[in-house]
């Protein structure tokens, strides 16, 4: 299945560089979710990117230590207790703002996340 979640843009960029190679979650996600479409907020205000994700990795299990915030993770530092490797991040060529979710596929950019139907 495919989620959407909403992150401010300094936490959107290290994905797209590559900086960032886990999204940390305070709560599990489904273990079908595959695929996270991921919402810039305010002031981009756009659908950017999707990224293909592994299933949660619960703290304290461990992660790779290579990436932003992996060490803080392994150590128990982060009050997000829940990791999901990004195994491919894709950057849309058209991103969707705000009023097109809205207009023609009726979601809202979510404060956790909701469910994207295909």
């Amino acid at each position: 299945s495919d989620i959407l979640i909403s992150l401010d843009e300094q936490f959107a960029q290290p994905i797209e560089k590559r900086e960032k190679t886990y999204e940390f979650r305070k709560y599990k996600l489904s273990e079908e979710t595959k695929r996270l479409w991921i919402y810039v907020r305010q002031p981009v205000a756009q659908l950017i990117y999707i990224a293909e994700i592994d299933k949660a990795v619960e703290y304290p299990n461990k992660i790779s230590e290579e990436g932003l915030g992996n060490k803080d993770f392994n150590q128990g530092l982060k009050v997000s207790k829940f990791a999901y490797k990004i195994n491919h991040l894709y950057k849309l060529v058209n991103p969707i703002d705000s009023k097109q979710l809205k207009s023609k596929y009726n979601i809202s950019p979510p404060q956790k996340y909701t469910f994207v139907s295909r």
